[in-house]
Order: C-alpha cells, then sequence, then structure tokens
C-alpha cells in the first residue's frame, strides 16, 4: 500500500512517518506540510494508493478537493466542525472518505459502552475531564465532546492544558450514593497513527460515502465472527 501523509510534520504525522519507514508492507510516496507548494500535493495524490491526514481545516479541505479529483481514498483525522465536515463531504463525492475524532479503537468501544450506561443510568450526572498537552490549541478536545454526545445535552466538560500529556479521558456516571468511572489514557501518538493506517488499509476499495471508525469496527468484528 503507498501512502501519501498530509501534516507530515505534526506530531501525529512524523509518528506515522516512523511507522511507515518500519512496515515492510507499507510505503510513503510523499508528504506535505502546511507550506508545501500545490504542485507537490498534485504528485503526492496521483503516486498514492490512500491518503493519511493529520493537518489543519483548511489543509484537508484542500487535500479533499484534490484526493477527489484523482480518485484516492482519504482518511483524516484532524478537528473539524460540523461546517467543515459538511464543506469536506460536499468535495468527496468520488472518493471513500473515513473521518474520526480519534483513531484509538478502545475510544471507540468506551463510546458504545458509555451509550449503554446512559440508558441505564438516567439520573446519574456525567462528566467528561480531558487532558492534553499545554500546546493544544482546541478545548474541549473533539474526543471529548465526541464522548459527551454519546450521553447527551446534560454532560458537563472539563478540559486541562498541561505538560506534554497525548491524551486523557475520564468519564464519570455520578448518583445519589454511587459513581462509576471509565476513563481511557492515551500512552504515546504511535496508537493514533496505527489506528489511522488500520483504517487506510481497510477503505481501499470501498464505495464512495462519508465513514466513520465505527464502520470499519463493524466490519472488524463481523471478519472475526
Amino acid at each position: 500500500m503507498k501512502v501519501g501523509v498530509v501534516g507530515v510534520t505534526g506530531r501525529v504525522g512524523t509518528v506515522l512517518v516512523e511507522l511507515l519507514s518500519e512496515s515492510g508492507e507499507h510505503s510513503m510516496v510523499g508528504g506535505i506540510s502546511g507550506n508545501s507548494r500545490p504542485q507537490e500535493l498534485e504528485r503526492m495524490v496521483q503516486n498514492s494508493d490512500v491518503l493519511i491526514d493529520f493537518s489543519v481545516p483548511a489543509a484537508t479541505l484542500r487535500v479533499a478537493e484534490v484526493a477527489d479529483r484523482h480518485r484516492k481514498p482519504l482518511v483524516t483525522g484532524t478537528s473539524l466542525s460540523e461546517d467543515d465536515l459538511g464543506r469536506l463531504t460536499s468535495s468527496c463525492r468520488s472518493i471513500p472518505l473515513l473521518h474520526s475524532c480519534n483513531f484509538s479503537i478502545p475510544i471507540h468501544l468506551m463510546a458504545s459502552f458509555l451509550r449503554k450506561c446512559a440508558k441505564i443510568l438516567p439520573d446519574f450526572d456525567f462528566s467528561v475531564v480531558e487532558k492534553h498537552h499545554s500546546r493544544k490549541k482546541d478545548a474541549p478536545s473533539s474526543t471529548a465532546l465526541f464522548l459527551a454526545d454519546q450521553v447527551g445535552p446534560k454532560s458537563q466538560i472539563v478540559s486541562v492544558r498541561s505538560g506534554g500529556l497525548c491524551g486523557d479521558h475520564i468519564c464519570d456516571f455520578i448518583g445519589e450514593d454511587e459513581m462509576l468511572t471509565i476513563s481511557h489514557r492515551a500512552l504515546n501518538r504511535r496508537l493514533f497513527a496505527s489506528g489511522a493506517l488500520r483504517c487506510a488499509r481497510w477503505i481501499i476499495g470501498k464505495s464512495p460515502k462519508l465513514y466513520s471508525l465505527e464502520d470499519f469496527l463493524e466490519d472488524e468484528v463481523n471478519c472475526h465472527g
């Protein structure tokens, strides 16, 4: 599998480059950053089987247009607003597109469990405490918003920005007499790059539409019985 990397100098992008360099199965055919020239983007897209993007919304939307024109699948983990996601989907009419706020498989299993808990514990209060590195710009994180959305509008979110944390998400259901805590800690950024790479393998050959990581997980469950 020949992979083009968008956001090659970013925190996850650099780890993805390392993974691809270690792989005997896949290769990186090109990488672009925010200051790359349009010709470099065109060349990378043309030479790729699939594109993986961890960049910024403006770059993601630009890449999506080129990917759609050349009919190359796109996997993106860029944090996008609802408006940006709508524009992205409109740009990708001819390709399979997978967007996820988080490429950790356990985070999505956690989300599934939160939905079940919300149904069984309707009288419990719910909160998410999310902790990330001090240079992270968005607060709350897109993952925290995703987790809170599993429970509903009564959710409370607290954001902490400190040091070099990769990402902690602590979810609490709190009742009058007891509390249930469900948490996930990212120990390094390799998990995000690895998850995106698995999704990139999966999406090649899929029909043109917007996919989620839940679609990938459903296929994985069905494949393994």
